[in-house]
């Protein structure tokens, strides 16, 4: 991990960081630059409730390119699958994207990727972005901007140059309440509030931590990448 290639089509740089070799010591990826989407599912295992539900994110390459190769990299190597919903605040944003495996989460914490180039997609309502410490530091953590957010908030998104856009929460047809749904009742982490703290997640037994401490968190089940399509902007479809 940690090379970066990058290529052009039609006048538009793509990124893109190659998977690791597989059992027979192949090493291949897909490309994906004549799509305006690619869409990722994540089944949601909500706290309480058997079925659950689907989050599903549109990922736009065009917006972000390294933040999307990088989520998509990250999804293709499962690496959200057992990832708590660790800060989900109304009106504000959902945080989550610490490993449930320690050395997992340790690996890759120390594989950061480049800010991307800020473009012109301001930040909406339940745009995706990843979440960062200063430039160039973004790892595995991914922030959603919840809905009912205020316009001067999502105006401050993407002030600091790692928060780019680089893709938007989809809805199937007829529901609208995916985000809300997600369990919000412990707050914002410290020195905000009593939430989960970030880095005690880090530590060896951050999960255990989280289960005693914070037993109605939601977590992904798992996340999968689907078939790529064309799909219709959030802001331009109200």
């Amino acid at each position: 991990m940690g090379h970066e290639f990058s290529y052009d089509l039609d006048g538009r740089r793509h990124y893109i960081t190659p998977p690791e070799p597989n059992a027979k010591g192949q090493q291949f990826a897909i490309l994906s630059g004549d799509s305006d989407a690619i869409n990722v599912r994540c089944k949601i295992e909500r706290n309480g409730e058997a079925e659950g539900f689907l989050l599903e994110i549109a990922v736009m390459p065009y917006w972000a390119p390294r933040g999307a190769s990088r989520f998509l990299e990250l999804v293709r190597n499962k690496y959200y699958d057992g990832v708590a919903l660790n800060r989900v605040i109304p009106g504000f944003l959902m945080q989550f994207g610490i490993a449930k495996d320690y050395k997992t989460r340790m690996e890759w914490d120390e594989n950061t990727i480049l800010d991307d180039f800020q473009d012109d997609t301001p930040f909406e309502e339940q745009f995706v972005s990843f979440a960062g410490s200063g430039p160039d530091s973004r790892t595995t953590e991914i922030f959603i901007v919840m809905p009912g957010a205020s316009q001067e908030q999502i105006d401050y998104f993407g002030t600091n140059s790692w928060e780019a856009p680089f893709g938007l929460v989809v809805y199937r047809l007829g529901d609208s309440s995916v985000l809300p749904r997600i369990y919000s009742g412990y707050g914002d982490m410290p020195p905000w509030g009593d939430g989960p703290d970030p880095e005690r997640i880090y530590d060896t037994d951050g999960y255990e931590y989280l289960a005693k401490n914070f037993p109605k968190l939601d977590y992904i089940d798992h996340c999968y990448i689907m078939k790529e399509r064309q799909v219709t902007r959030y802001s331009d479809a109200h």
